[in-house]
């Protein structure tokens, strides 16, 4: 008499593996909410369009004030623009993750908006001679490399999780704490420039939550449960 064993996906593994989707879509979730905030929304908002500066507009900004044009002030302008390069970076990178498994209907998508993430990251006049200039050269070869990232994305599946995640998490530290601090730097002449108070505004704090929310989903991902299903799933 023949026996036949029929396999069945057991009710854990399925659970396994939604809930992987779910902290995986968060962490995209969060690392889209960086990208846009650190990209098009205002870190510096008043009434007036033409006051309010996004995260590039400021980094930009920044070398006109009187202290950091006299050299009295050094300001790492570039900082201001960490938690967009980690956005458009990241996304092509985590999107395509095998262990993820996230739909087709998520992926492509995600991949596409890293283009207008990466070109937001360009200095604003896009000339040959500008963009390859010492002063935007770094914009220019890490837009290039997060088109690139987007494009060859699926190569990069096997990629191991828990440790592209551990990175993820430390500079999402950074990404949070040097623009804060170079901010902190300059509070004091943009409250000259504007004859006003100026903190930081609803942009940055849309970055901030992006910032947490993918870290959250990171941090939960990397404990030691999370870690063995994903390698199961792998």
């Amino acid at each position: 008499m023949t026996t036949y064993t029929v396999n069945k996906t057991p009710s854990s593994l399925i659970t396994h593996r939604s809930s992987l989707r779910l902290l995986g879509g968060l962490l995209v979730i969060g690392l889209l909410l960086t990208g846009i905030g650190g990209a098009f929304l205002p870190w510096v908002w008043r009434a007036p369009a033409a006051l309010q500066l996004t995260a590039p507009g400021l980094a930009e900004f920044v070398k006109f004030l009187p202290e950091v044009r006299l050299g009295q002030l050094q300001v790492e302008r570039l900082y201001f623009l960490l938690p967009l390069f980690l956005s458009m970076l990241a996304l092509p990178i985590f999107i395509e993750n095998k262990a993820l498994a996230l739909p087709l209907w998520l992926r492509w998508p995600v991949r596409l908006l890293v283009v207008p993430l990466a070109l937001a990251a360009l200095s604003p006049v896009w000339t040959p001679a500008i963009l390859i200039a010492p002063e935007f050269r770094l914009q220019t070869l890490l837009a290039g490399l997060a088109v690139g990232l987007a494009v060859i994305a699926p190569l990069l599946r096997w990629l191991p999780l828990r440790l592209l995640l551990i990175f993820l998490v430390g500079l999402e530290v950074l990404a949070l704490l040097l623009p804060l601090w170079q901010f902190s730097l300059i509070q004091s002449g943009l409250v000259e420039a504007y004859h006003q108070p100026v903190w930081l505004g609803w942009g940055w704090w849309v970055t901030v939550a992006g910032l947490g929310l993918s870290a959250a989903a990171s941090l939960w991902l990397i404990r030691p449960q999370a870690s063995s299903s994903t390698g199961r799933n792998a």
